[in-house]
């Protein structure tokens, strides 16, 4: 019978996740605005710079994979890159809001090294924190303990940052009365402290560094090829399934938080009611996390995902289809957000699933590959989104405190809760169809893949 983690192991899983919000959430809330409005960059470069870093962060996802399977250092396969790579992504990550240079075109090349250094090495070693569930253990209600753990410590990050690093940027830039300054010093604070929590992890997990990567004797040591990597989707319809709901999920929640504002503005007519909005849901994100595990246990990963995901839709739909208040939306999103949060706290363990899916499947473990693949359907949703809230606002010509009329209402609805809702159901049918794994038919797998190895 396989040893249990220890409770540090797997109740500090979600650490490095902590520390990773308030690191990247700098970029995800001001990247834009620090580029035109503190930069003072001209808004063709700004845009040109977005869209160019926003399709090298989709290529590095796969390509960090690749890195992590290629890769082997002495810490271990996979918590070597939690000592290796945070330091490194934190010096480039700082390059990102800085001022080098007499020209918006250096600062465009500074911004644009920073970037791509800083976001391939973060992908690299953020896929193998969340390989470590993959590899550390094989028993499920350990990996769902720790996916869940996981969401609590994202949604604590992005709380934090929301409340301190936002007052940081301008408190720290009158300070030493150079606003640009303010992001460059709240970029490198927040580098230190994401170093740190990966680090402190690192520790944690001295006894488990080679664990799940272990050379049976008398064998060489597996080397996977690139195709043989990419054959891991193409063999893993459970795998397919899981990216296509969360990218239907990602894209659905990047839609709904573009189009907030204007939601505010235009149809219920109380912006300042904003800022408990986007803080509430994330209050509700870490409430749903902690509850996460003890259904998913009972019921199963996929029906407590899809039961979620349907009550996100159907609170979606309350809100496109019945006129509300301020006060009634807000209680709406708040319970309907719960149906968010669930499946963003199972999406590790599930991944971990299909890992083990692919090598009963093909014989190979892919482990690092496939657990990368987490960050893809949200690279691919924020490039998406900026799509899809473009078109909404050009149907009604859209322009800057436009008067309100029920063409506009009725566009700001469609695209805050009809369009989410009817990609989200897209992609449950999907993962319906092709995510066939059970508690059942994982154990079923497990004895058959261990069986395979000791013949």
């Amino acid at each position: 019978m396989e040893k249990a983690l220890k409770k540090s192991a797997i109740y500090l899983y979600g650490l490095p996740s902590f520390g990773f919000q308030t690191f990247v959430n700098l970029e995800m809330m001001f990247l834009a605005a620090f580029l035109t409005d503190f930069l003072k960059m001209p808004l063709a470069l700004a845009t040109t710079l977005l869209l160019v870093t926003s399709i090298f962060d989709i290529v590095w996802v796969p390509t960090a994979g690749i890195i992590l399977e290629k890769s082997n250092m002495r810490w271990g396969k996979y918590r070597s890159w939690l000592l290796v790579g945070p330091p490194i992504a934190a010096i480039f990550y700082a390059l990102e809001y800085s001022q080098i240079g007499g020209s918006s075109t250096a600062n465009a090349v500074v911004i644009f090294i920073g970037f791509l250094v800083s976001h391939l090495v973060w992908n690299t070693y953020y896929a193998a924190h969340v390989s470590m569930n993959n590899s550390m253990t094989t028993i499920r209600e350990e990996r769902i303990s720790m996916a869940s753990n996981r969401g609590m410590f994202n949604a604590l990050g992005t709380l934090v940052f929301s409340y301190f690093g936002v007052k940081s940027i301008s408190a720290i830039g009158a300070t030493v009365g150079n606003p640009v300054l303010g992001y460059t010093y709240v970029a490198i604070i927040t580098g230190v402290i994401m170093v740190l929590c990966f680090w402190i992890y690192f520790a944690i997990t001295k006894d488990y560094a080679h664990k799940g990567c272990e050379v049976q004797a008398g064998k060489p040591t597996a080397k996977m090829s690139v195709g043989e990597m990419l054959k891991q989707i193409v063999v893993n319809p459970p795998l397919v399934g899981l990216m296509l709901v969360e990218l239907g999920r990602y894209l659905g929640r990047f839609i709904i938080f573009g189009m907030a504002f204007y939601y505010f503005k235009y149809v219920l007519n109380d912006l300042p009611g904003l800022a408990l909005f986007v803080t509430g849901l994330t209050v509700v994100n870490f409430f749903a996390a902690m509850i996460a595990a003890p259904i998913a246990k009972r019921f199963g990963e996929k029906r407590t995902y899809l039961a979620a995901l349907t009550l996100l839709v159907i609170g979606l739909l309350v809100v496109w289809f019945i006129p509300l208040g301020a006060m009634q939306f807000k209680i709406v999103m708040f319970i309907a957000y719960i149906g968010y949060g669930l499946p963003d706290s199972l999406g590790v363990a599930m991944y971990s699933a299909t890992v083990d899916y692919g090598e009963w499947k093909t014989g190979k473990n892919a482990r690092g590959f496939i657990m990368s693949l987490i960050s893809f359907p949200i690279k691919i949703s924020v490039f998406v989104r900026s799509i899809i809230i473009t078109a909404v606002l050009a149907s009604v010509s859209y322009v800057a405190d436009m008067a309100v009329t029920p063409e506009l209402i009725q566009a700001i609805k469609n695209g805050f809760a009809l369009y989410p809702a009817i990609i989200m159901v897209i992609g449950m049918l999907l993962m319906a169809k092709f995510y066939s794994l059970t508690p059942a038919s994982m154990a079923e797998m497990k004895k058959e893949v261990e069986e395979r190895k000791q013949a």
